[in-house]
């Protein structure tokens, strides 16, 4: 009878390890770039500072960068890669980014297609890096 319990258990406790690697959930910092990168993949959760009247977000990016870029989509694509869609907080900009959950839970970060995010440098715009590397901050 133990031996039946536990191999209906079995499937159930990978079941729940699955789920539990199938979210991302945390706040990640670029230090090379001083970007923040909050994110809840599970539920809308996160309020953004400064812009709590648009309610609680999947997550958000900012830090070094001109504006405030909110996450409006995401899917997964395979396990610990995800592919995000966010825009900044006037609308007027969109950017894909894959990120890639690394086994010590950093992220790593790539843009897809052409790079809009930026940050004025000397009055002049200066693009991030397309890949950029975020550690898990606890």
């Amino acid at each position: 009878m133990k031996r039946l319990f536990a191999l209906l258990l079995t499937p159930l406790f990978a079941l729940s390890l699955a789920a539990q690697t199938d979210t991302l959930q945390g706040h990640w910092f670029c230090r090379e770039q001083g970007v923040h990168l909050y994110l809840n993949l599970q539920e809308e959760a996160l309020m953004v500072p400064r812009y709590e009247f648009l309610g609680p977000v999947n997550g958000y990016m900012r830090g070094n960068i001109s504006d405030t870029w909110f996450l409006t989509s995401f899917k997964r694509r395979e396990e610990g890669v995800w592919t995000l869609r966010l825009s900044n907080d006037s609308g007027a900009d969109t950017q894909e980014v894959r990120v890639t959950l690394q086994p010590n839970r950093a992220l790593l970060l790539k843009t897809l297609g052409t790079n809009y995010i930026r940050r004025a440098v000397r009055r002049k715009w200066e693009y991030l890096p397309t890949e950029m590397n975020f550690e898990l901050i606890p």
